[in-house]
C-alpha cells in the first residue's frame, strides 16, 4: 500500500471557521482510494479538479479510483459534476463513499442520473469491492461553460 498525502493545504476561504481541501491517495490492489477531507467549493473548485486529475493520474493497475467524502464538509454541484465528467471521459471506474443516504451528495448523484458514472457506498469496504465494469452509455455531461436560464 502507498499513500500519497498533503495536496492543497490553503484554505478555501479567508476565515478559520472554514476547513481546508485536503486529500490522500492510498494505492490497494482492488482500487486506489482518494480521501478528502474539507470543504469543495468555488473558491477551491481549480484545486478540487487538480486533486482528482492526480488521484487518476496514480490511480494504480485495478482501474478502479475510490473517493471517500465521509470528511468533506461542504461539496458544491459543479464539484460532483466535476468527478462525473473525470468518470465519464477516462478509463478509471469511480466509486463515491459516502455513509449518509440521505445527504446532500448523494441526493444530488441520484436526482442528476449520474449513480451510473458514480455510484455511492456506504463503505469504503463496499466501493473498493464493487469494481463493476464501465457502463456503455454515451449520455454527456454538460460542461462547466453552459449555463442555464
Amino acid at each position: 500500500m502507498n499513500t500519497h498525502s498533503g495536496y492543497g493545504d490553503r484554505p478555501s476561504r479567508g476565515d478559520d471557521s472554514v476547513s481546508a481541501l485536503r486529500a490522500e491517495v492510498t494505492l490497494h490492489h482492488t482500487a486506489t482510494v482518494l480521501h478528502v477531507h474539507g470543504e469543495i467549493d468555488a473558491c477551491n473548485l481549480p484545486q478540487w479538479r487538480a486533486v482528482l486529475d492526480e488521484a487518476i493520474r496514480a490511480e494504480g493497475d485495478s482501474g478502479h479510483l475510490v473517493i471517500d467524502i465521509r470528511d468533506v464538509t461542504f461539496m458544491s454541484c459543479r464539484a460532483i459534476l466535476d468527478m462525473a465528467t473525470r468518470a465519464q471521459r477516462s478509463a478509471v471506474r469511480m466509486s463515491v463513499v459516502d455513509p449518509v443516504p440521505s445527504s446532500v451528495t448523494n441526493r444530488i448523484i441520484v436526482a442528476a442520473g449520474l449513480t451510473e458514472w458514480l455510484p455511492v457506498y456506504p463503505s469504503r469496504t463496499e466501493a473498493m469491492a464493487a469494481g463493476r465494469p464501465l457502463p456503455h452509455t454515451t449520455r454527456t455531461i454538460p460542461p462547466a461553460s453552459w449555463t442555464t436560464r
